[in-house]
């Protein structure tokens, strides 16, 4: 009795973290032994009510591409030039990097939104001008690899990396009135218990 008393602070304390590992070992499990497949993993991609995944991802893509533009900009002014021009090309590779699960729980995100509603066509473009940033960026960390080397901001690279960021910042106003206008992905619990809203997966079973 004493030992079993001893033990249920401890799992009450972990019990959030158990509940979260748990689904997750329960979705897998599903996907490939159990037959429940697209379905399931399509979950796990997208994250929990309220807690989605593609929203994080995308402030690691756009805090890179912000920081490595920056540098290039502080470069050409004479700031440090070498230091910058071999920073930006990894701070705009994190970005790069970044990318490729953002758009794909982007993607997830974008086709569970009804396709008669005006938020799936905001979504398009919200893609198109995303994917379309990413895809200058790919071209800016192109030109910039021979600076990284050479200590040099290339003007090339600079001009591309300025214009690309622009596009970015159309791209994250559209994403943003996807979540703030039409609240996509956005679980509206004002009574929840801060323990639940803080918790993965507690605040969609909160009335």
């Amino acid at each position: 009795m004493s030992t079993s008393a001893n033990r249920k602070p401890a799992r009450t304390a972990r019990g959030g973290l158990n509940v979260y590992c748990e689904r997750v070992v329960l979705l897998v499990r599903s996907s490939y032994f159990e037959g429940g497949g697209a379905v399931q993993m399509v979950s796990l991609v997208k994250g929990f009510s309220g807690k989605p995944t593609h929203a994080p991802l995308t402030d690691v893509g756009i805090g890179a591409y912000t920081v490595g533009v920056a540098m290039l900009v502080a470069g050409a002014a004479g700031f440090q030039q070498a230091v910058m021009a071999t920073a930006s090309v990894i701070t705009i590779a994190v970005g790069l990097i970044a990318a490729i699960p953002t758009i794909i729980t982007g993607l997830v995100d974008l086709f569970g939104i009804p396709a008669d509603a005006p938020a799936r066509t905001l979504g398009w473009w919200h893609l198109t001008l995303m994917s379309s940033a990413t895809g200058m960026f790919v071209g800016t960390f192109a030109l910039q690899l021979d600076g990284y080397s050479s200590g040099k901001i290339i003007t090339s690279a600079l001009t591309l990396g300025v214009i690309s960021w622009a596009l970015l910042l159309v791209g994250a106003y559209f994403g943003g009135a996807l979540t703030f206008v039409y609240g996509v992905r956005v679980l509206k619990r004002p009574e929840a218990p801060m323990a639940d809203a803080l918790i993965p997966g507690r605040a969609d079973h909160t009335g």
